[in-house]
C-alpha cells in the first residue's frame, strides 16, 4: 500500500529506530523485514482492524487463559518441496509442520471457546479449519520424541528388530572378550574405546600380533593398537547393511508421508500465512508494552488531540539514566491547523514537534502510542518534514539551499489532507530577508488548508499567528528567575527566546546587553519584553492554580475525615441512648418491685397477699409484652402495602415539616433533605433515616 510519506520524513522523526525496536520481538526472519518496510498509510478501515487486533492481544494477555505460546518454524521451504513431484520432507521440515498444525488447531480452538470476543483477531486465521487431517498421519509415523516409529511399517520394524538383535550379539561377544583379555597383560590401561561407532578393544602394540581382529587403528604414540574382536566383523558388516536399509525404509515412509500431506498443501500454506500474521501482531503489541502504549482512537475528522505524549526513544533512553521525561498536551483541529512553537533553546520546541509527528506516523503505521487513553487522530495523505541540518554533498547543496527545495516541494503538493513539521523554519539566511521569506511562505502553506506544526524564533511569524484565525502559538515554558526549561508545553500564546535574559545569567555584561538592545527596533525590543514578562505571569499564574489545587485536595481530606468522625459520633451517641434507655426501663421497674415488696411488708391476711402477688404477676406479663415487642421492632420491617404508604402522605414531606418515625411514634422537624435521606431534629439531638420510615403530619 502507498505510503503517505517519503523517506526522508521517516528518518527524521526517526521511525526507523522504532521499526528496529518492534522487530527485536519478532520471532521470524519473514516478520522482522515485514516490520522494516512499514510504512504509514491512510486507509481508515485497515488501520481501524489492525488496532483492534493489538487491542485483543493485549486484553487475551491481560486476563484469559488457555491462548497457547507463539512458537513456530518458517514452512516456506517444505512448502515448496509440497509442490515438487516425489519430492521427500526431511523428518525436521515435517516436525515443523506438525507443530504448526497443533499451533493453530490450539488458536482456533481458543477462539471457538471464546464465543466472538476477540473477532478481528480470530480473522488472521479466517483462511484455516481445526482437523487432524494433517496431524493423524504425522503422529501415526513419529512418536512424541520426533523420531520414526517402528511401526511406522512391517519392513521398518523387522529391520529394526534385526538392528536389535545384532546390538545385542555384539555387545555380548565384545563383553566376553574384554573379560578374558582383562585376565592378561596384552591390554593398555583404558582397555577399551569407539572408532567409527564399533567398540574395540586397546591392545598393547608389541601384543598384536597374539590377538585375532581387525586392526582399526592405534594412539598417537603408537603404543596403542584399537583391535576389533574377529567373532564380531562379520556381525559389524551385517549391521551396517541393516542401518543403509533403515535408511531407505525411512526415506520411503517420509516420501510416502510427503505425498499424503501435498494434498493439504493450500491448508498448510494458510497455517503459515496465519502465524506469520500473528508474529506481526505479536510484535507490534511487545512493543507497546514496553513503551507502555495505548490505543490510538482513530477519527474521520480532521484532528490531532493527545494527552501526555511522550516521545519513546527519549523516554527509554531518560530510564536509562534514571531522568525523567515530561508528556506534553497538543491539540490540532480545522479552526486551529498551524501550531507555532516558540521559546528558548534547548527548552523542548524540536521534541515536541518531532513526538507528534513521530505519533502520527505510527498510528498511520498501525501502532499504539505512549500517551494517555483520551486521544483522537483523524488521517492525513501526506505527512512530510524538514528538521534538522541537512545537506547534500552530492549536489553541493547548503543547509538553506535544501530547506527551500524542500519548501518549493511542499507548496506545490501540499493541500488540505497534509501535515507538515517544519522544524527551525525560515532559518539558515539572513534574519530579516530570511524572516520575510518565512513569512511569505508561512502565509503560502496557511491558504492551502493545511495542518502544521511549525517551530520558529521570528517574532515576525509569531505575529502572523496571532492575525490568521486558524492559526494559534504554542511555547515552551522557561523558568523566567533561573532561566531554566520547565519541558512543560502551553498552548495559545507566543514564547521568548530569553536571548538577553540567557546571555546575562552567562556573564554578558549589562553595557554590551543595552548597546545590543539600542540596535534593535523598538517594536521588536517591545514584543520580546512583553513575551518575557507575559511568560513570567503566566509562571506565576501556574503555581498559584497547583497551590490552590493541592490546598483543594486537602480541604476535601479534612472534610471525608470530619464527615467519618462524625458518623463515629453519631453510632456512639445512638449506642449511649440505647444503654440509657435500658437503664431507665430497668430503674423503673426496680422501683415498681420495692413499692411490692413495701407493700407486702405492710399487709396481714392471705387474701390481700394474693392480691397483690396477682398484681406483680401482671406487671411480669406486661413487662415481657414489652419486651417482645421491642424485639419485633428491631426485626427487619416488612415491605409497606401501597394503602399503608399512601396514608403516610410522605410524598408531602419537606424541609420544616413535622414527621413522625413509624417504628416509634416519636415526633421530628425536617432539617435537610438528600434524595430518600432526611435529617430529622428532636430538641438537641439530629439524626438521618430513610423518607420510608416517617409520616407526614404537618
Amino acid at each position: 500500500m502507498k505510503s503517505v510519506t517519503d523517506q526522508q520524513t521517516l528518518l527524521d522523526l526517526e521511525f526507523d529506530k522504532v521499526l528496529d525496536w518492534c522487530s527485536q520481538y519478532a520471532l521470524s526472519e519473514i516478520t522482522k523485514s515485514r516490520i522494516s518496510k512499514l510504512v504509514p498509510i491512510c486507509n481508515y478501515d485497515l488501520l481501524k482492524e489492525q488496532l483492534n487486533q493489538i487491542e485483543e492481544l493485549k486484553n487475551i494477555k491481560a486476563g484469559e487463559k488457555g491462548f497457547p505460546a507463539l512458537e513456530f518454524e518458517n514452512l516456506e521451504s517444505e512448502l515448496r518441496l509440497l509442490k515438487i513431484k516425489n519430492a521427500v520432507i526431511p523428518l525436521g521440515g515435517i516436525l515443523n509442520i506438525h507443530q504448526a498444525s497443533y499451533l493453530v488447531n490450539q488458536i482456533l480452538s481458543f477462539f471457538e471457546n471464546s464465543i466472538g470476543s476477540y473477532p478481528t483477531l480470530a480473522d488472521v486465521f479466517k483462511d484455516s479449519y481445526q482437523t487432524l487431517d494433517i496431524i493423524a498421519p504425522i503422529e501415526k509415523v513419529i512418536d512424541k520424541a520426533g523420531q520414526i516409529k517402528d511401526s511406522a511399517s512391517p519392513e521398518l520394524k523387522y529391520i529394526r528388530d534385526a538392528i536389535r538383535k545384532t546390538q545385542k550379539q555384539l555387545k555380548k561377544n565384545f563383553d566376553k572378550e574384554l573379560r578374558r583379555l582383562s585376565k592378561t597383560n596384552l591390554l593398555s590401561d583404558t582397555k577399551e574405546t569407539v572408532i567409527n561407532n564399533r567398540r574395540v578393544l586397546s591392545v598393547k602394540s608389541s601384543y598384536k600380533k597374539q590377538f585375532s581382529g581387525l586392526v582399526l587403528g592405534s594412539s598417537k604414540t603408537g603404543n596403542v593398537a584399537h583391535i576389533e574382536p574377529k567373532i564380531n566383523i562379520e556381525l559389524n558388516v551385517d549391521l551396517d547393511h541393516f542401518y543403509i536399509e533403515e535408511e531407505k525404509e525411512i526415506y520411503r515412509i517420509l516420501r510416502a508421508l510427503t505425498r499424503e500431506l501435498a494434498s493439504h498443501h493450500w491448508l498448510i500454506e494458510a497455517y503459515n500465512r496465519g502465524l506469520h500474521n500473528l508474529d506481526f501482531i505479536y510484535a507490534k503489541f511487545r512493543v507497546a508494552d514496553s513503551m507502555n502504549a495505548v490505543k490510538p482512537i482513530l477519527t474521520e475528522k480532521k484532528i490531532i488531540e493527545v494527552q501526555g505524549a511522550l516521545h519513546p526513544l527519549l523516554k527509554e533512553k531518560n530510564d536509562r539514566e534514571n531522568k525523567p521525561t515530561f508528556g506534553q498536551n497538543v491539540r490540532l483541529d480545522p479552526k486551529q491547523r498551524m501550531l507555532v512553537i516558540s521559546g528558548p533553546n534547548a527548552g523542548g520546541k524540536s521534541i515536541t514537534l518531532k513526538t507528534l509527528g513521530l505519533f502520527q506516523v505510527m498510528v498511520q503505521s498501525g501502532l499504539f502510542i505512549p500517551a494517555e487513553p483520551e486521544n483522537n487522530f483523524g488521517l492525513f495523505k501526506q505527512i512530510y518534514s524538514e528538521i534538522g541540518d541537512n545537506q547534500s554533498i552530492e549536489n553541493e547543496l547548503s543547509t538553506y539551499s535544501y530547506r527551500l527545495k524542500r519548501m518549493k516541494k511542499f507548496l506545490s503538493l501540499s493541500n488540505a489532507d497534509t501535515l507538515l513539521l517544519l522544524d527551525e523554519f525560515g532559518t539558515g539566511s539572513d534574519p530579516e530577508l530570511g524572516g520575510a521569506l518565512a513569512e511569505a511562505f508561512f502565509e503560502s502553506l496557511y491558504r492551502k488548508k493545511i495542518f502544521a506544526v511549525l517551530t520558529t524564533h521570528y517574532s515576525n511569524i509569531k505575529s502572523r499567528a496571532v492575525q490568521l484565525p486558524e492559526a494559534i502559538n504554542g511555547c515552551m515554558l522557561f523558568n523566567a528567575d533561573s532561566l531554566a526549561p520547565l519541558f512543560d508545553f502551553k498552548i495559545g500564546q507566543p514564547g521568548s527566546s530569553f536571548t538577553f535574559e540567557v546571555a546575562q545569567i552567562n556573564g554578558v555584561s549589562n553595557a554590551l546587553i543595552e548597546k545590543a538592545k539600542g540596535k534593535l527596533d523598538k517594536e521588536k525590543l517591545k514584543l520580546n519584553e512583553l513575551l518575557s514578562d507575559l511568560q513570567k505571569k503566566n509562571n506565576a499564574l501556574d503555581s498559584a492554580i497547583k497551590a490552590n489545587q493541592t490546598e483543594s485536595r486537602e480541604y476535601k481530606k479534612e472534610a471525608e475525615k470530619a464527615s467519618s468522625t462524625r458518623e463515629k459520633l453519631k453510632h456512639k451517641f445512638d449506642k449511649v441512648n440505647q444503654t440509657i434507655q435500658l437503664h431507665e426501663t430497668q430503674l423503673a421497674a426496680g422501683k415498681k418491685m420495692l413499692e411490692f415488696i413495701a407493700q407486702y411488708k405492710n399487709t396481714r391476711g392471705k387474701n390481700k397477699n394474693k392480691e397483690l402477688q396477682e398484681e406483680v404477676m401482671i406487671f411480669l406479663k406486661q413487662q415481657k409484652t414489652k419486651n417482645e415487642v421491642k424485639k419485633k421492632s428491631n426485626k427487619p420491617k416488612r415491605k409497606l402495602s401501597k394503602k399503608q404508604v399512601e396514608s403516610y402522605r410522605q410524598e408531602n414531606i419537606r424541609i420544616g415539616s413535622k414527621v413522625k418515625i413509624i417504628s416509634t411514634k416519636q415526633a421530628a422537624l425536617v432539617e435537610e433533605m438528600n434524595g430518600n435521606q432526611v435529617v430529622l431534629s428532636m430538641g438537641n439531638i439530629r439524626i438521618k433515616v430513610d423518607l420510608a420510615k416517617l409520616i407526614w403530619v404537618s
